[in-house]
């Protein structure tokens, strides 16, 4: 085993401060509700971080299982917040697999604000200079200021971006999962008594399906008992953005499809109404997941890594939102908040592959992982 003390100092300082609390009294992997009976999570993530062990935690499906539903908080008689660490692990996961990893670590520290937002800002900034455009007068139509096409221009190349990086960061993930641990196979007692393998190896697009379902009912999530607020919030945020992807189709399709030119849509528009539920779901949603932080001083307020993509996303939201009600009162400033909703827009996008963004993928193949080896949670 190779100690990494650099990795223990990264962890507390990512937001697992209480990790030397820690005595291994195990109460933690006995109330989590997710955690396997064979070797349970998170009592062993916990020794592996106090020790240092960096490649086993990146090779660790478990840390991904975890939901930080914080039960484990709540028990712990140290006030250890396994959870919190866990959380912690998993961003410094996220900069270990990431490509290249410099942004992965700019969103891990105050003092990466600055990058965080100087990149989009200047990239704005430099299209506002070549293309000059002037803010429309009479009626306020977003398309007369900036061309719906090179928005979607822009998606396009930013979006290919954080797959590409994600692809990475995913064939990484499951290349260390299957390399550090062993298979776990169902056998039957055959003729002579020898035993045979029932299932000889993994069922992967029958349990990434069953994953995916996992995650479009957020099932794991709803087991959680301390934090139960996170189910719901979590809930409305991931088909908030769902919905909005929808919508955003949706505008494709009339602009290109039906040969809408302008996409200032009346309210009763089935597209703009999917569009406004969706921006209700992200809005409500990020703002209970906020001010729920501060209800229980016990499992913890989260990390600067929580904080940044959560504020990211009820930015965005709210943006979006403000949008429309400035545009409905015929205000220019709808113009100047719709610049301000780009920038927003493309932190989320651009950084997708290394915020907490992340954990659909990896937590994902995590399920997936699972599944197919047979590590169910405990009844």
């Amino acid at each position: 085993m190779e100690v990494d003390a650099q990795f223990v100092r990264d962890v507390i300082g990512f937001g697992g401060k209480t990790l030397r609390k820690c005595y291994q009294c195990a109460t933690c992997s006995v109330v989590c509700p997710q955690s396997p009976e064979e070797a349970p999570f998170p009592r062993k993530e916990m020794i592996w971080a106090q020790w240092g062990l960096k490649d086993k935690l990146i090779k660790d499906a478990d840390v991904w299982l975890c939901h930080q539903c914080n039960d484990c908080s709540e028990y712990c008689p140290r006030g250890a917040k396994p959870g919190e660490v866990l959380g912690a692990i998993r961003a410094k996961v996220i900069q270990e697999l990431a490509f290249p990893n410099f942004f992965a670590k700019i969103l891990l520290k105050p003092a990466g604000i600055v990058v965080y937002f100087a990149i989009p800002i200047i990239l704005t900034l430099a299209y506002l200079a070549a293309f000059s455009p002037e803010i429309p007068s009479g009626e306020i139509v977003i398309g007369n200021f900036i061309p719906h096409l090179h928005v979607e221009i822009a998606g396009f190349l930013v979006g290919g971006w954080a797959l590409l990086i994600a692809a990475i960061g995913a064939y990484r993930f499951w290349t260390g999962i299957n390399s550090e641990v062993s298979k776990v196979y169902e056998y039957r007692l055959g003729e002579n008594a020898e035993l045979e393998v029932v299932r000889a190896s993994p069922r992967f697009i029958e349990c990434l399906f069953w994953s995916i379902i996992d995650v479009l009912k957020h099932s794991r999530f709803a087991e959680c008992g301390t934090a139960r607020y996170r189910y719901f919030a979590h809930f409305m945020i991931f088909w908030g953005f769902i919905i909005l992807g929808i919508a955003t189709l949706g505008d494709i399709v009339y602009l290109y499809g039906l040969g809408v030119e302008e996409l200032a849509l009346p309210p009763t528009d089935p597209v703009k109404v999917l569009g406004n539920l969706g921006a209700l779901l992200l809005v409500a949603g990020s703002l209970w997941a906020i001010v729920a932080r501060f209800s229980n001083e016990k499992i913890g307020y989260g990390t600067y890594f929580d904080w940044l993509f959560l504020g990211t996303i009820f930015a965005v939201g709210l943006t979006g939102v403000g949008i429309e009600a400035l545009r409905y009162a015929g205000s220019v400033a709808a113009y100047y908040m719709y610049l301000v909703h780009l920038v927003l827009v493309f932190t989320l996008i651009a950084y997708a592959p290394y915020s907490k963004f992340a954990h659909l993928l990896y937590r994902t193949l995590a399920y997936t992982w699972a599944k197919s080896v047979g590590r169910e949670p405990q009844q």
